[in-house]
């Protein structure tokens, strides 16, 4: 007969073994969503989503199990760990609820949570289970693998990938996770830990593990991520260091060798990897425009702490919420910035983007989380004796320094197979713990369990909704996106109104509407392009309501209103600007228009000036032979000069971006026959030519010639010859891609117009705006990747052979001096400075009448 020891033992495993299979649904959705390509982007679409919501949802229901099995002991975490749980969840509904946009927060808060359930979970089935480490760090290690061999099964190279350029693109594994830096992230993780149980396995294990390590290696590698790079390397340092000062071994000569060795070969393996050398390529310690670094990501990641800075001196509590760093992130972008980090969804940096999104309270619980795993791992250190048990110890704690080191370049919390990693890892300490000398912990009493199953049920119901609504949008989206590519527009617009209704907090669905009904505008009848034009309107207005911190949102808003209402008009191009205050959409443009037909003359003025200083084609446009443009055509003109100037007089030569400026400033004088100031020799070959056609035809053609003897292939070059020598057209023609209908136009323009000014605008074409996209990162709504509508201002044009002949280049993304003179004169003179310098506010959105969509 069994004794009693003997039958509770037996009940509990019975118990324990009964709701196994919730977890085992959880787990196979987290490993799933680890290894599914693209996982990030695809976790927020259709069917997709409900993979890992399952899986979390089982977590949570495996973990009201454990609570209600009273017969069984439900033990806490530990060592602190309970109270840095509740601190996290008490800072995040805190920060939750003062942020301006709550139930995207909240959604974020939900999501949180069920990785506190998933460790809980595991910490319970564990030690119910009497699972070994070695057992736990197995499971970790062969997923680690399996994700292992489809980055490297699903790494594409690019052709030619063998020349250095081109290598360094390839580099960019992206899979499975969606990106570059993720995956460097997971395999910073990984490699170390995977490499300490070659270690600490015995048999095929330790061969399959050594195995897992070369290849994590290689995909971290590949996958070209600085950042995760540099955690690696500051852990084969520690490595070394503890190589070298090891007090118990001898040889010490020997391992000095051996450690110097070991460290020259990494540093020489990871500077052999093309990104990290371009890194060190983009170092100018004498650049004249104050930018040390000239590497892009690198200069990204000191704007977007600046960001976070900006964010703390103004929310400095709470910050500005859990996830809702890309609604407000233009608010608080630097204007040196100019015209990158537009929406910003994360400030690549874990500690400044919880500083961003959770203030002091959330970087007070990220230091409290170090201090507390670093603390157990200290105990467990002085503790564990078992040379397996300190192996996986140290491959945890391995892992841990390295992606700690790799998360202050990159915020990745939000991926659910590298969070589920990290706490992975963290089981795994929690598992050498129960195993070792430590004391037993207490664990919880039956009236405490039924009171927190309850609560757990209850956040269970929130999820459930939350999730449910969510995913209706998803399906619906889904739906709409398939209808519309078989063209059936009408079934496609009822099913985005119908996914914003159930998600009101997302402008994913109206923008897509708004943006699919003016698509129409073309097809319909005279008669129906007023009703189709108010169908629009509404739900752009209703995707600027719910993002009204997206610049082209209200960009869209100035545009379309400035027929019917030019002070509401204004008003959205006032917020356009603030947000964004260089960037090449028209938005000054569609201001000025505003205040012209509000009779703000001086003010139109001005902001049609602030428009051709910050794209300075603007002032050769067609617009200009408007009638209502013609009386302050000039004005415009002198005063866009004189910023040109200005800004030009207190510039050193030497500074990125000046001789474009210079040279376009230049181009502009010519096209509209005002004195040149400028020197010919610092101006490009083509321009030089231009200018040169007032006085000669063949001096022009020579400077050509000579240019073309440097650089043969130049079409700019080779279409001027062209007109200058129509004997030299077939060369231009010959090599040029373009339509057929464009070939035979500028074929009779070369002959038909041969004043160099009526040549250039001799041919028109549309001014078709461009530049929206990863919205899906933004909005986290995987269809959001389909908004790309910026509305086009009626009869905007350009002229065509100047867009050929490349003469107005893009000026660069940073250029300070620009940024900084046009911040000045808008705020002197039009009373708009940007949000940044505006105690982080801009121009309220304009009350509009109740019927007003009724009557436009």
């Amino acid at each position: 007969m069994a004794s009693p020891m003997a039958q509770t033992s037996a009940q509990q495993l019975n118990a324990v073994f009964k709701g196994w299979w919730l977890g085992g649904v959880g787990l196979v959705a987290v490993v799933f969503m680890t290894w599914l390509p693209h996982s990030y982007l695809r976790m927020v679409s259709w069917p997709w989503a409900l993979v890992w919501q399952l899986g979390f949802l089982a977590f949570g229901g495996w973990l009201v199990w454990q609570l209600r099995q009273f017969h069984v002991p439900f033990r806490p975490l530990g060592y602190g760990l309970d109270w840095a749980v509740a601190g996290t969840g008490i800072v995040l509904m805190v920060c939750s609820l003062a942020s301006d946009f709550k139930t995207v927060a909240l959604w974020n808060v939900v999501l949180a949570t069920y990785y506190f359930f998933a460790l809980y979970c595991g910490v319970n089935w564990i030690n119910q289970a009497q699972l070994k480490a070695t057992q736990v760090a197995a499971a970790i290690a062969t997923t680690m693998l399996g994700t292992t061999l489809i980055s490297l099964l699903l790494w594409r190279p690019t052709s030619g990938a063998e020349l250095d350029d081109s290598f360094s693109t390839a580099l960019r594994n992206a899979m499975p996770f969606g990106h570059h830096n993720f995956v460097g992230g997971y395999f910073a993780l990984a490699l170390p830990f995977v490499a300490a149980c070659a270690v600490a396995f015995k048999g095929w294990l330790r061969w399959l593990m050594a195995a897992a390590s070369a290849l994590a290696a290689i995909a971290l590698y590949l996958s070209g991520s600085r950042g995760a790079l540099l955690g690696i390397l500051v852990w084969l340092l520690l490595i070394v260091v503890a190589f070298v000062v090891n007090p118990t071994a001898k040889g010490r000569t020997q391992r000095w060798l051996l450690g110097g060795l070991g460290l020259a070969v990494a540093i020489s393996a990871l500077a052999s990897n093309s990104r990290v050398r371009s890194l060190f390529g983009g170092l100018d310690f004498n650049d004249p425009s104050g930018f040390v670094v000239q590497d892009g990501p690198v200069l990204d990641r000191y704007f977007l702490a600046k960001t976070a800075l900006n964010i703390f001196s103004h929310r400095p509590l709470v910050g500005v919420g859990p996830g809702v760093m890309s609604r407000v992130s233009n608010l608080y972008r630097p204007i040196e910035t100019g015209l990158g980090q537009d929406h910003s969804q994360q400030l690549h940096s874990t500690p400044f983007q919880l500083l961003g999104e959770m203030g002091l309270l959330g970087l007070g619980l990220d230091l409290a989380w170090l201090v507390l795993v670093a603390a157990l791992w200290l105990r467990l250190y002085q503790t564990a004796q078992e040379p397996a048990s300190r192996w996986l110890l140290y491959g945890a704690g391995g892992s841990f320094l390295a992606y700690g080191v790799s998360s202050l370049t990159d915020y990745q919390l939000e991926n659910v197979g590298i969070s589920m990693a990290l706490g992975a890892l963290l089981l795994l300490l929690l598992s050498l713990a129960n195993q070792t000398e430590l004391p037993s912990l207490p664990t919880l009493s039956g009236g405490t369990r039924r009171y927190l199953s309850l609560a757990l049920v209850a956040w269970l119901a929130i999820t459930t909704y939350l999730w449910f609504v969510t995913d209706l949008g998803f399906f619906f989206a889904h739906r709409a996106l398939s209808r519309a590519e078989r063209g059936d527009v009408a079934s496609s617009l009822q099913q985005l109104s119908a996914a914003a209704t159930f998600v009101p907090w997302d402008p994913t669905y109206p923008a897509l509407s708004g943006q699919i009904i003016y698509q129409l505008l073309p097809l319909v009848s005279p008669g129906e392009q007023d009703a189709v034009r108010r169908d629009a309107l509404t739900n752009l207005y209703s995707a600027a309501a719910i993002a009204p911190n997206d610049a082209w949102f209200n960009y869209n808003m100035a545009v379309l209103l400035l027929p019917q209402n030019p002070a509401a008009a204004a008003d959205y191009s006032r917020r356009a600007v603030q947000l964004l205050p260089r960037k090449s959409a028209l938005s000054r443009y569609v201001l000025g228009q505003a205040y012209l037909a509000q009779g703000q003359t001086e003010a139109a003025v001005t902001a049609f000036s602030l428009q051709g200083l910050g794209h300075p084609e603007f002032l050769t446009l067609p617009l200009w032979e408007q009638e209502s443009l013609a009386p302050i055509k000039q004005q415009v003109l002198d005063q866009a000069l004189t910023y040109h100037e200005s800004i030009l007089n207190g510039l050193s030569p030497k500074i990125p971006g000046y001789s474009t400026f210079y040279d376009q400033t230049a181009l502009i004088r010519w096209w509209q026959r005002q004195p040149l100031t400028a020197n010919r020799d610092g101006l490009r070959p083509i321009t030089q030519a231009l200018l040169a056609t007032d006085q000669s035809l063949e001096a022009a053609l020579a400077i050509v010639n000579q240019a073309l003897e440097a650089t043969p292939q130049d079409q700019a070059l080779l279409l001027l010859r062209a007109w200058l020598s129509p004997a030299a057209a077939q060369n231009y023609f010959a090599q040029a891609e373009l339509p057929a209908h464009e070939k035979v136009l500028l074929t009779e323009s070369l002959g038909q117009f041969r004043d160099v000014r009526s040549w250039l605008t001799s041919l028109v074409e549309p001014v078709e705006l461009t530049g929206r996209s990863l919205l899906g990162l933004t909005y986290r709504n995987r269809y959001a990747q389909g908004i790309n509508f910026i509305a086009p201002i009626e009869e905007m044009e350009q002229w065509a052979i100047p867009n050929l002949l490349g003469l107005f280049e893009e000026l660069p993304r940073e250029f300070v001096a620009l940024d900084q003179a046009i911040e000045t004169i808008q705020t002197k003179q039009l009373n708009l400075p940007s949000a940044v310098k505006n105690r982080f506010e801009i121009t309220p959105p304009p009350p509009l009448p109740e019927n007003f969509f009724s009557q436009v």
